[in-house]
């Protein structure tokens, strides 16, 4: 299982649009941030956590994959906004791309991005997408795909795990029946992280980094960063064992367990 982290920013990306901040105004390759989504990849196919406003540019820095089924968390703009692309991504495809959501969430998809499931009486390409519903447990890919909600403002967004590694994005914390569910169950992670200041709907790095202590995780990288988030500098201020996650970044799942 290889993952690669396809964009590690908040809803704004970073650098944030007429911010002269020091983050914001870096040359650094790293501390520019897209919206956050990842890609996980399999024997059996390659899954997409996301699609967020980016998504086109992240797939051609990926040298732009097969999409075999799409893992969404939630519907804010930021993760669903570049739902159109699966258009590029079905041309050369057979089969249909799977998509992944809690039942409110497909509810919304369908809603926002009608033309993609509905007889529109357009005469152009229209993907095929066979939508499912998350459950506790389900079969993506090949792979056994567990899920826990977590609460983030108005909404609940589904975190996913599979074999020892868990992704978690948009969560203010984790309830103690997901603490329970996953404790220990763990090697790598990614969650977001927001900024060290306390966020009324997000979880800051300091309460992310107290996560991976409840989870017991191994490895944890933290993502879903604001322009607050000073990644060089900031570093130091990390356990041993987690990092700032950056675009581009990829790691293979097993080499991690060694």
């Amino acid at each position: 299982m290889r993952v690669r982290i396809l964009g590690s920013g908040t809803s704004t990306g970073v650098p944030v649009l007429g911010c002269d901040c020091k983050v914001c105004t870096s040359s650094k390759p790293h501390y520019k941030r897209l919206r956050s989504s990842i890609l996980i990849s399999f024997e059996g196919g390659n899954a997409l956590i996301d699609t967020g406003p980016d998504l086109r540019q992240q797939m051609l820095s990926a040298s732009a994959p097969n999409v075999d089924a799409v893992w969404m968390t939630h519907t804010h703009a930021d993760h669903l906004h570049g739902l159109d692309e699966i258009r590029a991504l079905s041309f050369k495809r057979k089969s249909p791309i799977e998509l992944w959501a809690k039942q409110e969430h497909l509810v919304d998809i369908k809603s926002r991005f009608h033309y993609l499931f509905q007889d529109t009486g357009y005469k152009g390409f229209v993907p095929a997408i066979e939508t499912k519903e998350v459950s506790a447990c389900f079969q993506s890919l090949g792979q056994k795909v567990e899920t826990v909600y977590l609460p983030h403002g108005h909404m609940q967004t589904v975190a996913y795990k599979v074999g020892s590694f868990a992704y978690a994005t948009d969560f203010k914390k984790f309830p103690p029946e997901a603490i329970a569910a996953w404790k220990g169950r763990i090697h790598t992670m990614v969650a977001s992280g927001i900024r060290y200041r306390e966020h009324a709907s997000h979880s800051s790095v300091y309460e992310t980094i107290q996560l991976f202590k409840d989870l017991e995780v191994k490895r944890g990288f933290i993502h879903h960063l604001a322009h607050d988030v000073d990644a060089d500098l900031d570093a130091s201020k990390l356990p041993e064992n987690v990092q700032f996650a950056f675009d581009g970044l990829e790691f293979d799942v097993s080499k991690l367990l060694e």
